[in-house]
Order: structure tokens, then C-alpha cells, then sequence
């Protein structure tokens, strides 16, 4: 694998990748705005290599203790800077939690100190030609152009990234505002492992400003998305069990190839969410299983499962149900049974050790380690029974619409009738099908032992648990990718290397055809305008709205002012003197939530599961009163708690409310009496409305 031959084929690789950008940003009526993804990427991209460069230190050492679990060098260098990742994930939520982790001088330091331990583990590895995986390159340049977007724009099915405005992002600036990983009782979202939102705490410290950073937390969830394509082709060399270097080298290929190729693993990658991290630990995990000599001992063993398992649980608390359980049936199946009790201990030892951090800090925070899972049993905190409802709620669909899902959500994402309020792309695209088929092929053909009748296992498993258990969209299978990937790379690897030229032909053109499935995603988001928001915070913060404002004549000024933004009014509207509370919106990442003056808070907001001032007003108020009595009231109290301002949200409560998930207290009569309590400040159509309490 360590080819030291002629580069060229690596030279193309990267024209095809920095064409794709600039051939899908064609469209963009400023120009070459594909050449000025390109230099944001590299730009904003130095954070994230050196994350990555710390975590592939701190993994080699890891590594080292450890020793082999596998007899492929390849495959243990990809182990190693998996469990890396968990460790770095791990040791940022520690250090962010005891306030060394915004220290920009101790972080750029540490950073620095492993980075040049990662360097130096890597310094005989030399990349192979890409042979069939030089299609890769177009998915590789379609994510690096979105990552390169200012967040809030893509992705359709992600509501802009609504998920990352309201958490992945928006918990670290304020951790990193407040000096520590504190607690956020008005952001539910904090309670969760927050692993990945750790590690972009860190890429926060070492730009020194949270914003510029948005687009490096992208990055670096591309760079956890290459990793896992790596990963992946080595957990289809581990499943087809084959010696020959040839035969390997075509799994792997493939296996890279066939991650990036789905749309699904693109969006994850382009956007600061917890998922690139899942896929790389959860395809170490596999491989490790896959892949693992007879003399590994249990123990040793066990501890790289724990590692890697609890490291993807500090990712994505998700990953207990979609991963461990997934895991724990393949090793059970290549595992003979006397090696059990001693993987099981270890790797309950070492999981629950490196989510210590977590563990710890929600005790400290709640009481309940877990929070806000297991609340029946060990405590919700300071939520009501009621919260806890909504919020399970929320985060389980039911048997039925479970099942339903594994065909409208997976296998064939309702193609033939889309339909409810959730906008529909068919992201899975060509994978699940192709992917389960050749895993049923592969297992009745008798091709890969146990190997295969574990990984086929795995996979449904996880399809029953992710329909079951969890509320069943699409993105939260993502787990199972490299599982599908790996097996169509199994199962292309034996006819490309030894099959009929018209075949090995054939291979090589499915390659390129699924290879374009990205990037004509991509080209056709937001109305064929992909790249809008490439150089363009100020579309998301009302900054182009003052500038347009200041040189506008008071007439036009006046229409401007008449028609401008929630975002404008906001952050430029109310002066620094404003003390806003936001009811209905949860995604405050690009509003100035901090006064510049004298630090304080301008902007208080909740998410969905969290009582925010209005509900706790409300609560002390006799339900018995009619609705413009309690409004008032409540108003009043919001007054005196030191609000200059309201803004709602009504569009964003409605559909809460359909849900299921709004707190009973914000019904249609008291926000209606609300609106109707004082004349606004400002009013966005039938959207929602600002006024003074």
C-alpha cells in the first residue's frame, strides 16, 4: 500500500476535486466563486489539520500501550488515529470543563505538541496511487465547497443546518464566551455527551473567535468523513479476508469510493454535526472485529472496543443503541465463546472510563449521569415529568411508523410520494439497496465465513434498533454506511481484480456514475443556487441589510427598516442596550447574543424541551384567568426579570406545537394575546413579531 511511485495520478485527483468545486459553482452570478471555496477551504482548514494531526499523536501513543490487534500495518494506523479521536474528544470535554480548554496558550501548545507526535507517526506512510478511487475526487471537492458555506445555508433536508445554529456551533461559542463548558439549562442540548462539540470548543480556541471558526468545524467534519472512507476500505479488505495485496488494495479502493458516493455521508461531512465522528470510530470498531488475529488477548481487545465504542458515544449518544449493540453481535459471532467474559468486562471498563468526562459532569450538573436519558430511574433533574415526555417524544417514532420508516426513510426514501412537512431529497440514494443486497450476496455465496454473516447481522440490527428505538430519519442510520459501502466493495473487488476486462471496465464506469450522485445533489440545493452563502456571513447577521441602510436616502431607508430581517432587527435594530428573549427560535448562532460594551447577555432563547422565563411566568399565573389577563401578567413579570424586548416566532411554535413537543403553557390564545398586548416594534408578515413587555 505504500506506493512511492509516480504522483501524477494524485496531482489529477486533486484538478478533479478543485474542478468539481468550481464547475457546481458555475451558477453563481459573482463569478468564480468555486476558486473562492477553494481558498476558504484552505484558509479556514489549518484548525482542523492540526486537530487531526493531535488526535493521530495522541493515538499513535495510545497505540503503542495497546499494541496489535490486527496483522495489516494499514488497518493499525487507522486504528490507532481512530482512537485517537475518542481520546482527543474525551480529553476536550475534560479540559473544557475544568476551563484550560479556552486557554488559547495551553491549547495551541498542546496541539502543536501532539501534532508533531502525529507527524512523526506517519513518516513512512506514503499514499497510494488512486487507481479505481480517483473517482472519489468529485465527492471529495462537492463536500469541501459546501463545508466551505457559511453555516446556515445548506443543507435542505437539514433546515440550513438548523441542528448546528442551535447546538453543534451554538454550545461551543457560548462555552467558549463563558471561559468553560458550563452548564446551559436553557439549551437542552447541553445534557448530551457533546464530544464533537468539545472538539469544536477547541478549534474555537485556537482561531479565537467562534464565527470565523464555523467553517474549520465544518472542515473538520470532513477530515472525520475521509478518515472514515479510509476506514471503510479497510474494513472491506478485513471482510473479504484475503492475503493478496492486489485483491486488498481493490476493496479498499472501492470501499472509499463507495462512502463518498452517497449524498447522505457528503451532507454530514459538509456541516458541523456529530455523525463524521461516528463513522470513523464505529468503522474502526467493525474492522477491528472483522479484522482481528487469533492470538489478540481478550483484554486487549476489549479495551480498543471500549475506547472506540464509548469514544462514538461521546460523539452521539445514539451511538449506545446504533453501535454498541451492533458491535457486540459481530464480535459474538467471529468470537468463540470462552473469549467472551473478558472482551465484555474490558470493553465495559474502557467505555465507561472515557465517558468519565461526560458521566461526571452531568452528576455534577443534574444528579443524573446520564441526563436526560434513564430520568425514570435515576432523576430528570430539575425538568418536570412533563419535559421528560416531550422529549422522549421527540426522539422515538413508534413501532409502526418504525417499520415504515426502514422503506420511506432508508430503502427507497419514498421516492414514488413524498410527503409531510420535512423537506424530501432521496440521500440514501443508491447505497442501502446495492449495500444489503450484496451482503445477502456475499453471505449465501459462503464467500466471507463468519465475517460476513456478522457484518450482515450488524446491519440489521441496527436498521431494527434505529426504526425501534430512536425517530427514525434518515441521517441517524448513517452508522450503517460504511457497513453497505464495505460490503459492494467486497463483492467488486474479486471481478476487478480478476474478472473479464468488459467487467473490470464496467466497474470502473459505475465507479465514475456513482461518483457524480454528490455533486448533482449539491448542484440542485437551494434552487440551483448551492453556493450563495460562500463569503457571505453577512447575508445571516443583517449586516448587509445596515450597509444598505447607511447609504440609503430616508426614504428608502424607511422600506428597508419596514422590511428588514429578524436577523437586522436583532443585532442591529434594539441597541446594545436590548435585552431580548426569544420564544419560538432556537437557532441563535448568527445574533449577537453579547452586549461588546459591557459583556452582558443581550439575547436569552430556549430550545424546545427547555422552560423558558415565559413558561415559568406563566406557571405562577391562575389558569382560571382569561388570556389577555395572563398575558399581561406575564408580560409584566418579564418586564420586571429585566427583558426590554420579546420576539416570537410563530410559525416555528406552530410547528412545534403540531409536534407535540411546546409546552402546553404557549397555546394559541396566549401568544395571539401577546401580539394583540402592545403594538410591535417590528413584525415579520405572519412569521412573528418583536415588542416591549
Amino acid at each position: 500500500m505504500n506506493d512511492r511511485r509516480n504522483p501524477t495520478t494524485l496531482l489529477i485527483g486533486v484538478a478533479i476535486a478543485v474542478a468539481t468545486m468550481v464547475v457546481i459553482a458555475a451558477g453563481d452570478e459573482r463569478g468564480l466563486i468555486g476558486a473562492v471555496g477553494v481558498a476558504v477551504t484552505v484558509e479556514s482548514g489549518w484548525p482542523a489539520i492540526l486537530w487531526m494531526l493531535a488526535a493521530a499523536g495522541l493515538g499513535h501513543g495510545i497505540g503503542r500501550l495497546i499494541g496489535p490487534t490486527s496483522a495489516e500495518s494499514g488497518g493499525r494506523r487507522l486504528r490507532d488515529w481512530a482512537l485517537g479521536v475518542a481520546a482527543l474528544l474525551a480529553l476536550d470535554l475534560g479540559l473544557g470543563w475544568v476551563g484550560i480548554g479556552t486557554n488559547r496558550a495551553f491549547v495551541t501548545t498542546m496541539s502543536l505538541g501532539l501534532a508533531a507526535v502525529g507527524v512523526w507517526s506517519l513518516r513512512d506512510w506514503r499514499p497510494t496511487a488512486p487507481g479505481i478511487a480517483l473517482p472519489a475526487a468529485i465527492p471529495i471537492g462537492t463536500m469541501l465547497l459546501a463545508a466551505a458555506s457559511v453555516p446556515g445555508w445548506l443543507w435542505e433536508t437539514e433546515f440550513g443546518g438548523y441542528d448546528a445554529l442551535s447546538y453543534h456551533l451554538q454550545l461551543p461559542r457560548e462555552w467558549w464566551l463563558a471561559g468553560a463548558i458550563v452548564e446551559t439549562p436553557h439549551n437542552a442540548y447541553g445534557y448530551l455527551p457533546n464530544g464533537v462539540e468539545a472538539a469544536f470548543l477547541h478549534l474555537n480556541t485556537l482561531v479565537g473567535d467562534p464565527t470565523a471558526a464555523a467553517q474549520s468545524c465544518q472542515l473538520l467534519a470532513a477530515l472525520l468523513v475521509l478518515a472514515a472512507a479510509f476506514g471503510t476500505g479497510e474494513l472491506a479488505a478485513s471482510l473479504m479476508g484475503t492475503d493478496r495485496e492486489a485483491a486488498r488494495s481493490d476493496a479498499g479502493r472501492l470501499g472509499f469510493v463507495a462512502l463518498l458516493a452517497t449524498p447522505w455521508v457528503i451532507v454530514v461531512g459538509s456541516l458541523a454535526y456529530d455523525e463524521p465522528a461516528v463513522l470513523l470510530l464505529g468503522t474502526a470498531a467493525f474492522t477491528t472485529v472483522l479484522g482481528l488475529r487469533d492470538s489478540t488477548a481478550g483484554w486487549r481487545l476489549g479495551l480498543v472496543l471500549g475506547l472506540l465504542l464509548g469514544g462514538a458515544v461521546l460523539a452521539k449518544a445514539s451511538s449506545g443503541l446504533l453501535l454498541v449493540l451492533p458491535v457486540a453481535i459481530a464480535a459474538a459471532i467471529v468470537l468463540p465463546v470462552r473469549r467472551w467474559p473478558i472482551v465484555i468486562v474490558s470493553t465495559a471498563i474502557a467505555g465507561i472510563a472515557i465517558c468519565l468526562p461526560w458521566l461526571v459532569r452531568n452528576w455534577a450538573w443534574t444528579g443524573n449521569p446520564v441526563f436526560p436519558f434513564l430520568g425514570g430511574l435515576l432523576g430528570h433533574g430539575d425538568w418536570t415529568a412533563a419535559q421528560a415526555g416531550r422529549f422522549a417524544l421527540g426522539h422515538q417514532t413508534g413501532a409502526s411508523d418504525g417499520l415504515r420508516a426502514i422503506a420511506v426513510e432508508f430503502l427507497i426514501e419514498d421516492w414514488w410520494r413524498p410527503e409531510g412537512v420535512d423537506p424530501w431529497r432521496p440521500q440514501w440514494a443508491w447505497l442501502p439497496i446495492v449495500g444489503i443486497g450484496s451482503m445477502l450476496f456475499l453471505v449465501c455465496r459462503g464467500t466471507t465465513g463468519r465475517r460476513g454473516v456478522a457484518t450482515l447481522s450488524a446491519a440489521l440490527a441496527m436498521i431494527l434498533l434505529w426504526a425501534l428505538f430512536t425517530h427514525a430519519k434518515a441521517r441517524f442510520l448513517l452508522p450503517i454506511a460504511p457497513l453497505l459501502a464495505a460490503a459492494v466493495a467486497g463483492l467488486a473487488s474479486r471481478p476487478m481484480t480478476d474478472g473479464p476486462r468488459p467487467i473490470r471496465l464496467g466497474l470502473v464506469a459505475s465507479a465514475w456514475i456513482v461518483s457524480l450522485v454528490p455533486a448533482i445533489a449539491l448542484g440542485t440545493e437551494r434552487f440551483g443556487n448551492p453556493t450563495a452563502a460562500i463569503e457571505n456571513q453577512d447575508l445571516f447577521d443583517g449586516d448587509l441589510e445596515a450597509r444598505l441602510m447607511e447609504s440609503a436616502d430616508p426614504a428608502s431607508r424607511r422600506d428597508l427598516i419596514a422590511g428588514a430581517s429578524p436577523a437586522w432587527v436583532l443585532n442591529h435594530g434594539l441597541g446594545d442596550e436590548a435585552r431580548v428573549l426569544l420564544v419560538g427560535r432556537a437557532d441563535p448562532f448568527h445574533l449577537r447574543i453579547r452586549n461588546e460594551v459591557d459583556d452582558d447577555d443581550r439575547i436569552a432563547y430556549q430550545t424546545v424541551w427547555t422552560r423558558g422565563p415565559l413558561e415559568r411566568a406563566l406557571e405562577g399565573i391562575d389558569s382560571g384567568l382569561d388570556p389577555r389577563t395572563r398575558a399581561e401578567l406575564a408580560l409584566q413579570r418579564l418586564a420586571r426579570a429585566g427583558f426590554t424586548h420579546l420576539y416570537v416566532d410563530r410559525a416555528m411554535l406552530d410547528r412545534w406545537r403540531e409536534a407535540g413537543w411546546l409546552d402546553p403553557a404557549l397555546s394559541p390564545g396566549i401568544i395571539e394575546a401577546i401580539a394583540a398586548s402592545r403594538p410591535p416594534v417590528a413584525e415579520f408578515g405572519t412569521r412573528g413579531f418583536v415588542l416591549r413587555p
